[in-house]
């Protein structure tokens, strides 16, 4: 019999599921879109049971596919990871009383800036958090104001991936990196923020106790599940930022990972407690400080549009893929000049609007380099301000679809320095995968240590 391994990515876009088997090589994978609901002035929701219908749905592909290929399995471990700030509301009886808010949906914006400047300084210093809607209280802060009771000692809240796994065991938990994307998490004291606690009229059990990535939620026995997965293990592996840096390889102490995505995101785990202090001064840089998924950790997240400027780009060109694509990484060189005839800036800082000047005769290879010196100029300026704080990384990870062009690695290796390069995609729903195998495996092996392996042969599985 073969053990198997599921890791979900419960994403915003897509929800993946990945299959591995207990050396962490690859099986299968199954994805489908992630669906949300645009609701009348801007609002935009999701259904929880929709959200765990989906997951059910590519497990069950993805169980079919492995079936294809190995007569004897066991399905013997659930990891899930994924966005989050959106969650639900659960009463006594289990019922949804709130359905989900996509973390994107602006609403609690108003009720935000209508708490004034202190507030908002005692904010980012006590959640680490950048002030702005997309937190969990902020949804929460609007709901109130359409006249939810928060007072009530019946209700608590699961962020959509603990409400999964409480679909799948019946345990409710709440797991810290998570938790550290709500705002009601005071960081500096890894409990309830009194804060938020009073703003809202929560109770202390609105937060359920807390459970860490590789530990076991419980185990399936739902019959109306696939009866292949009845038995197996299942853990919350945490924020996708950070397993998806572990998944990478991305598991060392002060260590910088690169998500060169649409989203450029850097994250950094730092092994210690940050003080309020560091946190303002990191969000005030756009550089929110919560907990790492890897238990004892810090995890720092900042992100840029340089991968959305990079696309626009390409598409400006009409060289999104094939031929064209190939040329235009061909040509560029990191000494081409382009300053004096074309320039790319923002001037809005929270929207996606880039500007683009043009001062001279301008060609597709000078806006590309445009591009990428606009997006090195992004990595640049949250690196300066992340090492001023906390000071200099050791060692830097990138992967994501960018960097399998030669120009964008040359560039980033230029920014950031001792930066090595990972071609595994989907590394969020591998890492929550390697994170349930050493759940189930019991072994005492380090959590890190057991990542990293699988990593070794997952990297090599790709090289061959």
């Amino acid at each position: 019999m073969r053990n198997i391994y599921l890791g979900i990515d419960l994403g915003t876009t897509n929800t993946k599921v990945i299959s591995v088997d207990s050396s962490g090589a690859h099986i299968a994978t199954a994805s489908k879109p992630t669906n949300w609901q645009v609701m009348p002035n801007g609002r935009i929701e999701t259904s929880a049971e929709g959200l765990f219908d989906t997951i059910i749905i590519c497990i069950d592909e993805v169980v079919e596919k492995i079936r294809n290929k190995i007569a004897n399995l066991t399905i013997s471990g659930i990891g899930i990871t994924g966005m989050a700030e959106s969650g639900v509301i659960l009463d006594k009886n289990e019922k949804i009383v709130s359905e989900p808010i996509a973390w994107f949906d602006s609403r609690g914006e108003a009720e935000m800036h209508a708490l004034g400047d202190a507030f908002r300084i005692e904010y980012q210093s006590k959640t680490g958090l950048v002030f702005k809607p997309e937190s969990s209280l902020s949804s929460l802060l609007s709901l109130k104001t359409e006249g939810f009771d928060f007072n009530r000692d019946d209700i608590v809240w699961l962020n959509v991936l603990e409400y999964v796994a409480f679909r799948l065991t019946g345990m409710k938990a709440t797991e810290p990196s998570l938790a550290s994307r709500t705002a009601l998490y005071d960081q500096s004291t890894l409990s309830l923020w009194n804060s938020a606690q009073k703003l809202l009229g929560i109770r202390n059990s609105f937060l359920p106790p807390e459970k860490y990535a590789g530990d076991a939620w419980g185990i399936i026995s739902n019959p109306l599940l696939n009866s292949i997965i009845q038995g197996a293990v299942v853990t919350v592996a945490g924020h996708d930022h950070g397993v998806g840096a572990a998944g990478s390889g991305a598991t060392g102490d002060d260590q910088l990972f690169n998500s060169a995505g649409t989203a450029d995101v850097l994250f950094r785990s730092v092994s210690k407690t940050l003080t309020d202090e560091q946190r303002f001064a990191l969000t005030e840089l756009g550089v929110s400080a919560g907990r790492h998924s890897l238990q004892g950790a810090t995890s720092l997240i900042g992100g840029s549009r340089g991968g959305l400027v990079l696309r626009r780009a390409l598409d400006l060109l009409g060289a999104r893929r094939g031929d064209e694509l190939e040329e235009i990484d061909n040509n560029w060189k990191p000494e081409r000049a382009f300053h004096d005839v074309i320039d790319m800036s923002q001037t809005k800082s929270i929207s996606n609007d880039i500007q683009i000047t043009l001062t001279g005769d301008a060609g597709p290879n000078e806006l590309w380099a445009a591009a990428l010196d606009y997006m090195a100029s992004e990595n640049r300026k949250m690196l300066k301000g992340i090492d001023t704080v906390v000071g200099t990384h050791k060692t830097a990870l990138s992967a994501g679809g960018w960097i399998k062009l030669r120009s964008v690695r040359e560039i980033k290796s230029s920014v950031i320095h001792d930066l090595s390069f990972s071609n595994i995609s989907e590394a969020g729903a591998f890492g929550a995968a390697y994170i349930a195998s050493w759940t189930h495996s019991g072994s005492g092996d380090s959590l890190i240590g057991h990542i990293n392996q699988r990593v070794k042969i997952l990297n090599s599985e790709i090289g061959d």
